[in-house]
């Protein structure tokens, strides 16, 4: 089918009625009219956006998200796009992919504050910084809403408007009461209050460290003024006195269209720029730090350059310090550390990377280098269990751990299957062969999650069902036992070890049902089993327990008529519940 012509005309017309809308806060009948303009013309990413920004209003942060993504889909290089999909992200609890949103848009728009603070409170709620995440709890919380007076201050320094709201005692005491309560109750009361007082969401959401206006569409009309009381003029704040010297302004201009020039992937042109500015003042480290910042985007054969630049700079920080004060401050020192940390990263020499890291905290300890070193960490991390990968050694350990079981040194056969699953840990054989060892140290339960693992890389893997028949039989875990060797025997009937593992524990079943003493340890066992658990709060077993007691002839007609029944009874029973002696 061919998809028929945009009609820009009537969809204009549909956003300009959805702006009105969302300017009277009447953001239902938005999204009616941004719908719309989509259907009018789905190819434009400003409709998209603006409707993303109504659905976080009404906190419906899924419909958020579906808009926002289309919305860099459409226009990638269009930067207000990530800040709508981050801010869905970020109060959805997906901490990771809204940090990497705001990184997104931040290649496209280094300066760009909204960014930029979209970034830092999702990392901070990545990395469970005490008060971070939405509900302030530092994990996500469960998507609630905490009154925390402290954030609220520091968004009314940052923002007249909410110091201006927190003048209303009346709207304060409504969103201390909010605050009060928890779960649905307070979400429910929370979208009656916004639908009375958009104050309350913007109140809510400052506390979160949200900027309000980033909740409102970019290029959203303003409405047409309205008759209101004179204002007293204000007097206009002097002007800070600019104390750089014709030289500094010079190179900061020249600098300023290398960084447009970065933005824009010219490179080679961005390096003119800067040895522009290096040439009307040499000492300052930024402009040669910006230089060494296109160097590593211009590639792998630029490191050492970049890397034999920024230790001269080192070597030179107070030699430049004396000809030009500030020019290698601590904050510009820790970003030449930070630099080469960047470079020793893409290289892989992550312990360098981290030592550069820890320099630039010793001259500047803020969060972005805190943040930046922890990701490093992690990365080293995966990046040594990558390289001890080695599929050949895996199995040469395995070799190894089966002669030393076939000796009867269980403990070292389980060091050498533990070096075998480090080298190749998609191989099924090597958790059941370390489930093998652990079965036989009396580490029954590690055993049990070898043979899962080994399961979930091999549905079909019978011997560890049997293995982990025995496992769950020497734990008296009977039932479990049972159901392990009886889905070995699915996927082969005659497999001998599961036979006799299954006749061994109906023997052990019939044996302790029959006998008057009770095994506490086995009842503890199924006690602590969710699916028992499940089956004794089951209205119909209950029923039918009782039933035993009263009068077990017609329990027995039950249980025959009923398969489900039968079933539960039988597990029951193996599970040591329901004694027949």
């Amino acid at each position: 089918a061919v998809r028929p012509m945009a009609d820009k005309a009537k969809a204009a017309e549909a956003k300009k009625k959805g702006n009105e809308e969302f300017q009277a806060k009447n953001f239902k009948e938005a999204i009616k009219h941004f719908t719309e303009a989509i259907k009018h013309d789905p190819s434009d990413h400003v409709f998209f956006s603006n409707r993303s920004a109504c659905y976080a209003s009404l906190e419906n942060y899924d419909k958020a998200l579906e808009d926002g993504a289309e919305c860099v889909r459409l226009k990638p290089d269009w930067p207000k796009g990530y800040t709508r999909k981050g801010l869905a992200e970020y109060f959805l609890q997906k901490y990771d992919d809204a940090a990497e949103t705001y990184k997104a848009g931040l290649k496209l728009a280094p300066e760009d504050a909204t960014l930029k603070e979209g970034l830092k409170k999702a990392m901070d709620a990545k990395y469970d910084v005490p008060g971070a995440g939405v509900g302030g709890n530092g994990n996500g919380g469960g998507g609630g809403f905490s009154f925390d007076p402290a954030a609220l201050a520091a968004a009314a320094a940052k923002n007249p408007k909410i110091k201006e709201y927190m003048q209303d005692k009346d709207l304060m005491q409504k969103v201390s009461m909010l605050s009060s309560l928890s779960g649905q109750m307070q979400q429910t009361m929370v979208m009656q209050m916004v639908q009375q007082d958009q104050r309350v969401l913007e109140l809510f959401l400052a506390m979160q460290g949200v900027d309000v206006s980033t909740m409102r569409p970019e290029d959203f009309e303003q409405p047409e003024p309205t008759p209101a009381k004179k204002e007293q003029p204000k007097k206009e704040e002097p002007k800070e006195e600019d104390l750089r010297s014709p030289e500094q302004k010079e190179a900061d201009d020249w600098k300023s269209k290398g960084n447009e020039l970065y933005k824009k992937k010219q490179f080679k042109e961005a390096l003119e720029m800067y040895d522009k500015a290096i040439a009307v003042v040499p000492n300052d480290i930024t402009y040669h730090n910006n230089k060494n910042a296109v160097l590593i985007e211009m590639g792998v054969e630029h490191f050492d350059e970049v890397l034999k630049s920024c230790q001269d700079l080192l070597d030179r920080r107070y030699e430049i310090n004396s000809a030009n004060p500030g020019g290698a401050s601590f904050e510009k020192v820790a970003k030449v550390f930070q630099r080469m940390a960047s470079v020793y990263e893409k290289l892989h020499k992550y312990d360098d990377a981290i030592a550069m890291y820890n320099k630039a905290l010793t001259e500047d300890n803020n969060r972005s280098v805190r943040n930046a070193l922890r990701d490093c960490e992690r990365a080293k991390e995966k990046h040594e269990k990558d390289a001890y990968l080695d599929p050949a050694k895996g199995e040469e350990h395995r070799e190894k751990g089966n002669e030393f079981f076939k000796e009867k040194k269980y403990a070292e056969a389980k060091a050498e299957y533990d070096e075998g699953v480090k080298r190749n840990p998609k191989d099924a054989k090597m958790y059941s062969n370390r489930a093998a060892a652990l079965t036989k140290l009396l580490a029954y339960p590690d055993a049990l999650r070898d043979l899962d693992e080994c399961l979930k890389l091999d549905p079909t893997f019978v011997k560890a069902y049997s293995r982990k028949g025995a496992a769950h039989f020497f734990m008296k875990e009977y039932h479990k036992s049972l159901q392990a060797y009886e889905q070995g025997l699915k996927l082969d009937p005659e497999n001998q070890e599961c036979k006799q593992g299954r006749d061994q524990v109906l023997a052990k079943i019939s044996e302790t049902s029959r006998s008057s003493e009770v095994d506490e340890e086995q009842v503890r066992h199924a006690m602590a089993d969710p699916e028992i658990q499940q089956i004794l709060h089951d209205p119909q077993i209950n029923m039918f327990l009782k039933e035993m007691q009263n009068n077990p002839r017609e329990a027995q007609k039950q249980m025959m008529s009923d398969p489900k029944l039968q079933e539960a009874v039988s597990k029951l029973v193996a599970a040591g519940i329901i004694r027949t002696g």
